[in-house]
């Protein structure tokens, strides 16, 4: 007995000056450094760059080109230069160096640089919602974890209590059976009962620290084994619901189905002629023998410009073939839409009725337990008149811790639903990023 009272001495010791963390610190300091939320806000930089690189379309390209050459004619026969399909061919020994400055500018394309420029932004958004839903995801994963140990530590502290009040059933036991009064076997199941609660303890002490280390894990701070978690707050759930359209999930695919049909439109933009202006500016030098001298002597100048149209007439269906694609495609994420909001709604509506039905478990706990020390009270006042023995209070004393017990992880089920509710229905505007 006096092993027990000191080990219960020495954890309520520990639980005081233990270091005491909540739920939203911890999700607070997850947002913050946790690797998968970093490398999300990454890709929303990547797609950020993808944008300008989108946007350069709109200005001319200016390229600079410098080329040295040597040329020989193997038949000793110059006649100058001749084209064949295209490529111009020198007949004639000789060094030469060409120096181009070469401006192209696309003019008109019926928009595509500005489709290619939405679906680019349609793009970071997205990215933006699926960190949304990244923190969300790790929230509800801390939030499990941390309800798991907090009810280990609950489970603990109650069964530390309730093993002392069994040794003493035990001790009494003893006594009684020594007295012919107590079964031999309602002793040994005594003694059962005594193992079962240490396995209990040590079991649940070995899975809180399990749930610690995990904590850490997942929002990437450092806890010590022996950190003490504070209870639950889930609040009033309110009347007033997010509906779907508010949530992450939902923006992300709306962006993705206005993404897709900015797709459909560049598809059909790009088959329309496109016009393109183009100038030339050279610099060039030959000699048929020295090499040094083109280089020196470079300086000949010549310029040119021009327009250019291109109308892609017929590449064998591939672009029917494509646009059919992205309409297949259109109709899918439409599709995703409406199961994902019908999953939604289900799943709000199914926390709801849980919180209630858990919340009327509790209140109907709180009464047990109130009727509990009732017979508690009554028991201790017999006692007293010694009207019953020491084993029917020992019992009613344990009873008493077990309905607390019970109660005490009712109230945390029911706190853990209210803070899943608010995080699943979490909208937009109270994602963090946003």
């Amino acid at each position: 007995m006096k092993k027990s009272l000191i080990f219960l001495f020495v954890f309520i010791i520990n639980y005081v000056w233990a270091e005491n963390i909540t739920l939203d610190e911890i999700l607070e300091y997850a947002t913050g450094h946790a690797l998968p939320l970093k490398i999300k806000k990454s890709e929303i930089e990547i797609e950020t760059k993808n944008i300008e690189s989108a946007k350069s379309e709109y200005f001319p390209k200016i390229d600079a080109l410098y080329n040295t050459e040597y040329t020989k004619s193997l038949d000793g026969t110059p006649l100058g230069t001749e084209s064949v399909g295209g490529i111009t061919i020198s007949n004639g020994t000789r060094y030469q160096n060409t120096a181009v400055l070469q401006l192209n500018y696309n003019l008109y394309h019926f928009g595509t640089t500005d489709r290619q420029v939405a679906i680019a932004s349609a793009n970071r958004a997205i990215k933006k919602k699926e960190w949304c839903l990244e923190e969300k995801n790790l929230h509800q994963q801390i939030a499990r974890v941390y309800t798991d140990a907090l009810k280990r530590l609950y489970e603990k502290k109650y069964k530390l209590q309730m093993i002392s009040i069994r040794k003493k059933m035990y001790e009494a036991g003893e006594r009684l059976y020594k007295a012919g009064q107590y079964s031999k076997m309602d002793l040994g199941s005594e003694a059962m009962a005594i193992i079962e609660l240490e396995r209990d303890i040590e079991s649940a002490a070995m899975q809180y620290k399990e749930d610690i280390l995990q904590l850490s894990k997942l929002s990437y701070m450092e806890l010590k084994p022996d950190t003490r978690l504070l209870p639950l707050v889930g609040g009033k759930v309110e009347l007033s619901r997010t509906s779907y359209e508010e949530t992450p999930e939902a923006e992300m695919l709306k962006k993705k189905i206005l993404q897709k049909r900015d797709e459909i439109s560049l598809a059909a933009r790009e088959q329309l002629p496109s016009i393109a202006l183009y100038s030339n500016y050279y610099l060039y030098s030959s000699h048929p023998k020295q090499a040094a001298y083109p280089i020196l002597h470079i300086g000949q100048k010549s310029w040119n410009i021009g327009f250019s149209v291109r109308f892609n007439l017929f590449n064998g269906f591939k672009n029917s073939a494509y646009r059919e694609k992205l309409f297949l495609e259109l109709q899918n994420l439409q599709y995703e839409y409406e199961a994902a909001k019908h999953t939604y709604e289900h799943k709000i509506e199914s926390a709801h009725s849980k919180i209630e039905e858990l919340t009327l478990l509790h209140k109907k706990e709180k009464s047990l337990l109130a009727e509990n020390k009732n017979s508690l009270s009554m028991v201790i006042r017999l006692r007293k008149n010694r009207q019953v023995d020491m084993m029917t209070r020992l019992n009613t004393e344990y009873r008493l811790l077990e309905r607390r017990l019970n109660m005490e992880i009712r109230g945390i089920e029911v706190a853990f639903e209210k803070v899943m509710l608010k995080i699943t229905s979490r909208g937009v505007n109270r994602c963090t990023l946003h």
